[in-house]
């Protein structure tokens, strides 16, 4: 990577951090009750082992009778642990997903076309992304979602040249279900129509215009 590259991804980088940390302690106003019920889950399991009802580390949380997905209560524990039950401990691993999202932007983006521009580009409008800092600033599964999907798609194209990065896709898509149940049928449909592609597209001209096909497919 260049010189003027990196010093430009920093720069993003950068910016995408401040606007997602930039006054979090009074932006969004309030704590919803999503938040709420992953952080308190979160805290008794820390100090219990169960969760509000008394489950021993669940993979789903009865919460409001709704069942959400564990992966996200898991994910604060580190941090209640450390900075104790609050708003900011509950969003930091939102926070920083989001940051780290821009990045996985950049690399997903230059593994398919290796246009080092077109990358800074793409990392550049996902970091002032309203909608992507509104869920960066809170303690939502969306955003982790997203993060865990980026990163599993970089390893999958990462994997048709490399393939033990497949390893990584697979963990990483992993992560990606334990955020909400309907993203299973999303991954689901994502590994199909990607393993169709890849064995379709075998005989390509080049390995970035087969990853580039499967990409848009």
């Amino acid at each position: 990577m260049k010189t003027k590259i990196k010093i430009y991804l920093i720069i993003i980088v950068a910016l995408a951090a401040f606007l997602r940390f930039w006054q979090i302690d009074k932006y969004p106003h309030g704590f919803n009750a999503d938040e709420a019920s992953y952080a308190y889950n979160a805290y008794s399991l820390i100090s219990t082992g169960k969760d509000e009802f008394g489950h021993p580390w669940p993979i789903h949380l009865e919460s409001f009778a709704d069942y959400k997905p564990a992966g996200t209560a898991y994910l604060m524990l580190p941090f209640i642990k450390v900075f104790g039950l609050n708003e900011l401990a509950a969003r930091l691993p939102s926070l920083i997903f989001g940051v780290l999202s821009v990045l996985l932007i950049y690399l997903l983006v230059q593994e398919l076309f290796s246009i080092p521009y077109f990358s800074l580009i793409s990392a550049f409008f996902l970091a002032i992304s309203p909608w992507h800092i509104h869920f960066s600033r809170g303690a939502w599964e969306t955003n982790l979602a997203t993060t865990f999907l980026l990163l599993g798609t970089y390893f999958f194209f990462k994997g048709l040249s490399y393939p033990k990065f497949f390893v990584f896709s697979i963990i990483s898509l992993s992560f990606y279900l334990l955020r909400h149940y309907f993203l299973i049928l999303e991954a689901s449909n994502f590994c199909y129509y990607s393993g169709y592609s890849c064995i379709r597209d075998t005989y390509a001209r080049s390995n970035r215009q087969r990853k580039q096909r499967v990409f848009f497919v």
